[in-house]
This record gives C-alpha cells, sequence and structure tokens, in this order.
C-alpha cells in the first residue's frame, strides 16, 4: 500500500506534472505528463485552468496528493542579514529587512525562508511571491478538485536534492535552470543554497547565449566580492526545458568555459527506483517536479509558501480508501463481540436471580421467621450451631452449667483494680472461649490463675496474647474447660 504525490511544476508557457508512489525502500515514478499554457483568447479565459485539463486527462487520478511548484518569474529572492537566530523572530523582523529591496510593498507578498546554522553571520535566503498570485493559482487548482497541500517557489526543490547530492561538504556548485525565456541561478555552498538569481535568458541564437554566460559571470563575480571566502565553482549543473536539446547545452557550456552536466535526477536519486520505463520522460522537462515529489515524500526541508494540513491527515486522506473495508470489518467484528458481552451479562444475571431465589426459598423453609442477613449459607450453620449447643443465650444447652453462673464466676475472679476488659464470650459443649484486652501480659497471666482456682473451672489455657497495633493494649484469648 503506497502513497501516490502528483507534483505540478508550474513555469511561464508550460506546465509538466510527475506522479509518484511511495515505498518503504523506493519510490516509483508512475507517470508523467507535459502540456502548454495556451495565450489568453476568447476561448481560454484562464490559461492555467486549461493546461491542467490537459494534465488531468493524461493522468486520470482521482483525489492525488497534490504538491505545486510556482513559476520562477514569479519569485522574489533575497538574501538579508537579520541579527538573530531564533527563527520566531527571524520571521517577525523578515518582512521589515526585506522591504528596502523589493519592488513592490511587502504586505502584498507571501514570504518564506531558509534557515542557516548561523544566520547572524552568513543571513538567510528569503523568497517571495505575490498573495494574489499566489491564491489565483490556488483556486484555480480547487476548483479542478486539485487541492495544493504544499506550494514552493519553482527550481527550490531540485536545486536542494542537488545540494544534497553534492560529493563534499565543501564543494562549490553553481545550477542553472533555463526555460523558453528565464532562467534562475543558484549557488550552493557546503550543501546549502546560499543564493539564487532570476535572469532574463534567451537561448534561442548565439547571441542569446553569450549574453546569459555574461550575465552568469557578472552575477558571480558581485556573489563573490561580498563572500567572506569568495566563491570558486567547480561545475555547473544545467536544467530546464532550453536543454531538452543537448545542443543548446553544448554552446552555453563553451561559452561559460567551465564543467558542465546536464541534471538527470532519476539516475542519481538512490530512493528511486529508475528501472520503470518512461516513454515521455526527458529529464530536463521533469526533473523541477520530480525533485519536488521527492520533497513531499521524504519530508526534506523547503520554502514553502502554503502547506494545508498535517502529514498525519495527508496519509489519512491517501490511505483512507484501502482502511474503508478492513475498518468496517473491524467496527462489524467489535459490534457483534459487544453485542455477545452484552448477552452474556443478561443471561448471567437471570441465572443468578434465579439461584437467590432458590436460596431464599430454602432459607425461609430451613428456619422460617427468621430474617436473612448476610451470606445464607454462613447464617444457616451459625443458627444450627447454636441449635445444637444451647448457646450463650439458651437456658436449655446440654451442658448442666448455668450460664448466670458462668458470668457470676468470671466476674468474681477478676479483681476491681485490674484493668481488663471482656469482649466476646463462646459458650458451647467444650467448654469456654473468652476474648478480650488487657495492660499488661502479667495481667492475662492473673485473669488465668484466678479462673483456675475457682470451683467451676477445670483448666484454663492461653490460646493466644498479643499487641494490638498501637502497642498500647495485649489482645487475649482464654480457653476454660468445665
Amino acid at each position: 500500500m503506497s502513497r501516490q504525490i502528483l507534483s505540478i511544476d508550474i513555469r511561464e508557457t508550460s506546465i509538466a506534472a510527475v506522479v509518484l508512489s511511495t515505498g518503504l525502500k523506493s519510490n516509483t515514478i508512475d507517470g508523467c505528463a507535459h502540456a502548454a499554457i495556451p495565450p489568453v483568447s476568447d476561448d481560454v479565459q484562464n490559461p492555467l485552468q486549461a493546461a491542467i485539463r490537459n494534465l488531468q486527462e493524461q493522468l486520470h487520478l482521482e483525489r492525488p496528493n497534490v504538491v505545486v511548484s510556482l513559476p520562477p518569474h514569479q519569485t522574489i529572492c533575497r538574501t538579508v542579514s537579520v541579527p538573530f537566530k531564533d527563527e520566531k523572530k527571524i520571521r517577525q523582523v523578515l518582512p521589515f529587512e526585506l522591504e528596502p529591496s523589493l519592488p513592490v510593498a511587502v504586505d502584498t507578498l507571501v514570504v518564506d525562508f531558509q534557515s542557516t546554522a548561523d544566520p547572524v553571520i552568513t543571513g538567510v535566503l528569503a523568497a517571495a511571491v505575490d498573495r494574489n498570485y499566489l491564491e489565483s493559482v490556488m483556486e484555480t487548482l480547487t476548483a479542478l478538485d486539485w487541492r495544493p497541500q504544499l506550494v514552493v517557489p519553482g527550481n527550490f526543490p531540485l536545486a536542494l536534492a542537488l545540494a544534497g547530492q553534492a560529493e563534499t561538504g565543501e564543494e562549490n556548485l553553481l545550477f542553472l535552470d533555463v526555460g523558453l525565456k528565464k532562467a534562475t541561478l543558484f549557488a550552493i555552498q557546503s550543501q546549502r543554497i546560499i543564493m539564487a538569481r532570476a535572469l532574463g535568458a534567451d537561448l534561442a541564437t548565439d547571441m542569446g547565449i553569450e549574453a546569459l554566460a555574461l550575465k552568469i559571470r557578472q552575477t558571480l563575480t558581485a556573489f563573490a566580492d561580498v563572500q567572506a571566502g569568495g566563491f570558486e565553482p567547480s561545475k555547473i549543473y544545467f536544467s530546464g526545458p532550453a536543454f531538452v536539446d543537448a545542443e543548446t547545452g553544448r554552446r552555453l557550456s563553451e561559452a561559460l568555459e567551465m564543467p558542465t552536466q546536464v541534471v538527470n535526477l532519476r539516475q542519481t536519486d538512490d530512493k528511486l527506483d529508475a528501472a520503470h520505463a518512461l516513454d515521455r520522460w526527458h529529464p530536463c522537462l521533469f526533473d523541477d517536479a520530480l525533485a519536488l515529489a521527492l520533497v513531499e515524500a521524504e519530508g526534506r526541508p523547503c520554502l514553502n509558501f502554503h502547506r494545508s494540513g498535517s502529514p498525519l491527515r495527508n496519509y489519512w486522506t491517501t490511505y483512507r480508501p484501502y482502511l474503508r473495508g478492513p475498518l468496517a470489518l473491524l467496527a462489524a467484528v467489535l459490534l457483534l463481540g459487544l453485542l455477545g458481552v452484552v448477552l452474556n451479562s443478561i443471561i448471567l444475571t437471570r441465572q443468578v436471580n434465579a439461584l437467590d431465589a432458590q436460596i431464599e426459598a430454602v432459607f425461609s423453609e430451613t428456619l422460617p421467621g427468621t430474617r436473612r442477613v448476610g451470606d445464607a449459607l454462613e447464617q444457616m450453620k451459625s443458627e444450627l450451631k447454636r441449635a445444637k449447643s444451647g448457646g450463650i443465650d439458651s437456658e436449655h444447652g446440654p451442658n448442666p452449667v448455668r450460664t448466670i453462673d458462668i458470668l457470676l464466676q468470671l466476674s468474681q475472679s477478676v479483681p476491681k483494680e485490674l484493668d481488663m476488659v471482656f469482649s466476646r464470650l463462646v459458650y458451647g459443649n467444650d467448654g469456654l472461649t473468652l476474648s478480650g484486652e488487657a495492660a499488661a501480659f502479667n495481667a492475662v497471666d492473673e485473669i488465668k490463675s484466678n479462673l483456675e482456682k475457682s470451683g467451676l473451672f477445670k483448666q484454663v489455657t492461653i490460646s493466644s496474647a498479643n499487641m494490638d497495633r498501637g502497642g498500647n493494649k495485649v489482645l487475649f484469648k482464654l480457653k476454660i474447660d468445665l
């Protein structure tokens, strides 16, 4: 069960899409599509909507997880020095730091930034996009039932992928993404993007290629002057629709006079399964969309202008159709289990009530006129034992000694000055059991001695004598033979 991500890369004149399925060990490209954005006409009022409908007809997807990158020429990039390291404080002061260098009012823009290890020294790379343009793109996609979960500045995901694949942490790289009319140049140092510049570009002629090469050299010269250690790139990477023609890349490489390489993310990403054949695939057209899909699939940090929901909610939205059957079955099992528990409880309650009724009937028949208190069995045993032994209040027991005589002898045998309390007396055929409490152990011995001197009792035995929990009284039990 995999998660399917639809990545849409919007450019000035075209739109590219990649469908990526995520797995535990690798990610697989399920499809790709490319469509031109038509010019505005009487038949086409919303060119972006028309291009997206073209993609929908090619891909045939139902409610995918949509992520979007905006056209690079719509994004403003600036490197800003800030006096804080805390990201919350940076986000609060960033609009004020950006405002002097912006061509429009800062409150009309949506801004995000890339954090660094030491923003006080190196500054932060910030990106901004017009708020109205962002909302129009969101409304267009939402109207076509492709609600974006993530919106990022164009070319940034691919630049981040190249930074992560740098062979050494100290390597300085350039990344150039060229469309039909615009280009974006990124400087990468220590596996981090430290500069992004938008440049005009027309590679259709030799003059246009030379002009772009001159702009790149001028930009690098100015950028190296403001860097503490300078900036000397070891290689420049190419991507973008302008390089679909390999000859264009070769001519620009000669004009720049530095090592160049065309990006092919499908072959260089370790977690991407490149075995699946795609007839329409061209890395210069689809690598930006692929890099964006990998950002969402692997949770890589990236500048973003909009993120809806949480990762947990996104996963739930993705896997909900697969979970409906198992969840329905689980609910049915739980319902049946609960119903079984309720029925079992009702049956057991009826059985207990029936047994209680039988016990009450036997008790009433055995001891008519006696009120049942507590456990019926124990009460019946006690009543039968009392009937056999005569009990303490019985005047007709089998023992010839009267209860009144026993109480009198006990009273006479205990000196008045002795601190002693009798708490329980059990009288049966085999003698007496006397329980109580005394102030000390010698008091118990004195009682035993006095009782043995009386003519009524044959033998007195101390069954137990222990201190109570408070250590203040001695709890004792005497067994007296008559």
